[in-house]
Order: C-alpha cells, then sequence, then structure tokens
C-alpha cells in the first residue's frame, strides 16, 4: 500500500505543472488572456455573492429577509448550463470577427462593468431594492455566461506548452487575485471611502477589461 501511495504521489506531482513551467507559459498570449479572464471571472463572484451583502448591511435600511432573497441571484451560477448551447449557435453581430468564445466573453464583461457601475448610482433603499436586486442579477448571469465561455475557451487553445493544467493554474491565479480585490480589498477601499466608489471602481475595472 505504502508503495501505491507512493506511486501516486509521484504521479500526481508530474501532473501538477510546477511553477518555471507556468512562467515560462506566461509569456504566451494565450496564457496572458487566461490569467485576465480568470481574474475578470472572479472580480464579479465577489462582489455579487459576497461584498454585496456588506454594503447592504451597512446601509441600515434593507432588513435581514430581503437580503436573503438575494442569495437566488446565486442561481444564475447553478444554472448556467441551460443557456449556455445556445452561446456556440448565436453571433453577435458586431463582435463576431473576435471569434465565436472572445465575443461573448467580451460581451459579458461588459454587462458586468455596466451593472457594477451602475449600481454605484442607486443607495439601497427599499424604493430602490427591486432596480437594485435586477442589476445585481444582471451582474451574476452575466457573470455566469462568461464562466461557461471561459471553460471553452481555454480548451479551445491549450496545446503542448500552454497545457490544460497550465491554462486551469493561470485561471485560478487571476480568480484568487480577484477575490482579494473583490472581497478584503473592497471592505478596505468602503472603509477610506464609501460603497459607491467602490463598486464605481471595480464596474470601471470590468469596462477597461472588456476593451
Amino acid at each position: 500500500y505504502k508503495e501505491d501511495g507512493e506511486f501516486m504521489a509521484e504521479a500526481a506531482a508530474k501532473a501538477k505543472p510546477g511553477w518555471r513551467a507556468v512562467l515560462a507559459a506566461l509569456g504566451q498570449r494565450k496564457t496572458a488572456y487566461m490569467l485576465l479572464f480568470g481574474f475578470a471571472a472572479g472580480l464579479p463572484y465577489a462582489l455579487v455573492l459576497g461584498t454585496l451583502y456588506a454594503w447592504l448591511s451597512d446601509s441600515g435600511e434593507i432588513d435581514l429577509e430581503t437580503m436573503g432573497v438575494f442569495s437566488l441571484v446565486g442561481l444564475a451560477y447553478a444554472f448556467k448550463f441551460l443557456w449556455s448551447p445556445a452561446l456556440d449557435r448565436v453571433d453577435i453581430p458586431i463582435l463576431r470577427k473576435l471569434g465565436k468564445r472572445k465575443q461573448w466573453i467580451v460581451t459579458a464583461q461588459l454587462l458586468i462593468g455596466a451593472a457594477l457601475t451602475s449600481l454605484s448610482f442607486i443607495a439601497p433603499t427599499n424604493e430602490t431594492i427591486g432596480i437594485f436586486s435586477l442589476l445585481a442579477g444582471l451582474a451574476a448571469f452575466a457573470s455566469a455566461t462568461q464562466d461557461v465561455v471561459i471553460d471553452a475557451w481555454r480548451v479551445d487553445v491549450a496545446d503542448e506548452v500552454a497545457t490544460i493544467d497550465i491554462l486551469s493554474t493561470v485561471y485560478q491565479m487571476g480568480y484568487r487575485i480577484a477575490a482579494l480585490v473583490g472581497g478584503a480589498f473592497a471592505l478596505f477601499l468602503a472603509e477610506r471611502t464609501d460603497w459607491p466608489t467602490v463598486y464605481l471602481t471595480m464596474g470601471a475595472l470590468m469596462l477597461v477589461v472588456g476593451f
């Protein structure tokens, strides 16, 4: 059993790309894109399903029951498989030249940026909670759509240098950086400024990534 365990450990170590291989692959354009896409995927997830609750709590005008309804926004990530087949069949006229995958990635990023930026101009109150939740839902829907297309793009572009393992590792790097930016850094920024500034900054960042 010990020998089998050592064999499995060695096989697992060989399967994981080393840091040198990852850093070497970052010189490739597709790997750099993967890092950027990982960041773009992780940022809205952190902002919509985590940090947003801190904003609602700080507002003091939204009750806990209403805040609990916002958890339904996360269903977009659970049911993204329902509309994912359509992404292979539908092209966006203006962005078609970017390719089947990138046209949807760019569109999703711009929608996320627009939704987050729009949230910054709306104070969460009982009167505005409807449009507030609609924008949060739009950001989550666009983010879930982007996840589907990024996964497909990663499989499409993998090769002998930028392997699927390396691309997945780089994606996770970008995702985790985004989680820190959309979580801890957003909370820090909110303490120094205010929540509208936080979401305006994050929305503008997503728009820049999209362009």
